[in-house]
């Protein structure tokens, strides 16, 4: 009896050890694909034709059905995200053009594995702190290569000015943030490397929908901030230095801005008049990608004749006549379920406790993340860019560990 007893707890233990060993090598695939994806070593190293990033992905997928459970993934946004997914899916055969809402549709469904695989791995502050330490890193690559190459990047999110500009919008909060939280002089350092950096990136670009995004994060930062006057004078030096360090090519371009009657802004302006008509006589939507095929039939007589395969320049406007009511529905619940855990997180009371303290700086970088990218995103066509979809994973993980630790205390609590 006592050796059928040590039997099955050798037994258990070994299953115990094996499960820590592929979680583990898990999220190790969890971090290369988004190495993979955002650095894109493929572009600049001979690798691109081994598809490096879909392999990844493969290994991701492998790991979610091997270890497959509901209970894993019980959050709203994961199922609203699913619900995203599944209608444009069922956009498909009633697409005006079938084989752009098919794109569309595998686009997002590429960005499950890594969503999933964040969700499932990313178990442990340790964990959550060694992704944003990655993603930060990351973004300063992209900055480096925007500085190098005429302020853009190597290709798919980053091949125009203003996606790489929007992108490093997003990741330049948690530089700021998680700055004033650390302790250790070596990552202080390296967060305001990376916020230098970062900004850098942006003067590079000459994007005024990058400048817009950085004003609505420089916002939401002071709002956010605790001790306001500190932080004014810090925004305003940065500013200060932004402005000086800018030439006067970079500083007319951000002075049109506000003009109504700049052909840019006319351009846009009239595309979203008629993304907006598309949408009155397609309320359910047109699929995914379609506004392009659709946009010679709403034109109006400011663009030449038979402008097909012009974007909407706008996440809204794309939203509104491709996917209609149901994906502003869709879309809007995820977006308010987003901000409850946002709230959920910023309300954890810091006291002495680093772990709470570093959750409650994600949770204000987040904020001013997504402040950020909505900004921007309201004069590019992001809205089916994997950036968002993406922090949503980080943010739902974060979340979920908050809560373990709750339960934990609680238990400690109890125990006493």
């Amino acid at each position: 009896m006592y050796k059928a007893n040590n039997l099955r707890m050798d037994a258990r233990n070994l299953n115990n050890n094996l499960f820590a060993n592929s979680d583990k090598n898990w999220f190790f695939f969890t971090i290369l694909f988004i190495v993979l994806d955002y650095g894109r070593p493929q572009d600049v190293l001979p690798i691109g034709f081994l598809r490096p990033a879909l392999i990844v992905n493969v290994i991701l997928i492998y790991h979610i059905l091997k270890s497959f459970s509901l209970k894993k993934y019980h959050n709203k946004e994961i199922r609203y995200i699913f619900f995203f997914i599944i209608l444009i899916i069922i956009y498909v055969p009633f697409a005006r053009n079938n084989y752009f809402a098919y794109l569309t549709a595998k686009t997002m469904l590429l960005y499950l594995p890594f969503i999933l695989s964040v969700v499932a791995t990313v178990n442990s502050l340790d964990r959550l702190k060694k992704l944003i330490f990655v993603l930060i890193v990351l973004m300063c690559y992209v900055s480096v290569y925007t500085l190098t190459h005429g302020g853009v990047g190597s290709g798919n999110y980053f091949a125009d000015e203003n996606d790489v500009s929007l992108y490093i919008n997003m990741y330049l909060p948690f530089c700021y943030f998680l700055f004033f939280y650390e302790y250790k002089k070596s990552l202080k350092i390296f967060y305001a490397s990376a916020f230098a950096i970062g900004l850098a990136g942006i003067l590079i670009s000459f994007s005024r929908g990058g400048f817009v995004g950085l004003l609505a994060v420089a916002s939401v930062v002071w709002l956010n901030s605790q001790r306001k006057i500190p932080a004014l004078i810090v925004i305003l030096l940065i500013g200060s230095i932004f402005y000086f360090s800018a030439g006067k090519d970079y500083l007319n371009e951000m002075g049109t801005i506000t003009n109504t009657e700049d052909r840019t802004a006319t351009i846009r302006i009239e595309s979203w008049t008629a993304g907006w008509h598309m949408f009155l006589d397609n309320p359910f939507g047109v699929g995914g990608n379609n506004f392009q095929v659709r946009f010679p039939e709403y034109q109006s007589d400011f663009f030449k004749h038979g402008m097909w395969g012009r974007v909407a320049h706008s996440l809204w406007f794309t939203l509104l006549p491709e996917l209609g009511i149901p994906g502003i529905f869709i879309y809007f619940s995820l977006l308010f379920a987003n901000i409850k855990d946002l709230i959920l997180l910023r309300r954890l009371e810091p006291e002495t406790n680093q772990d709470i303290q570093y959750l409650r700086s994600f949770s204000l970088a987040c904020i001013a993340s997504f402040a950020g990218y909505f900004a921007s995103g309201t004069f590019i066509s992001v809205l089916y860019y994997a950036h968002y979809w993406y922090l949503i994973a980080v943010l739902v993980a974060a979340v979920n560990i908050s809560k373990k630790m709750e339960e934990r205390n609680e238990f400690m609590a109890a125990t006493k």
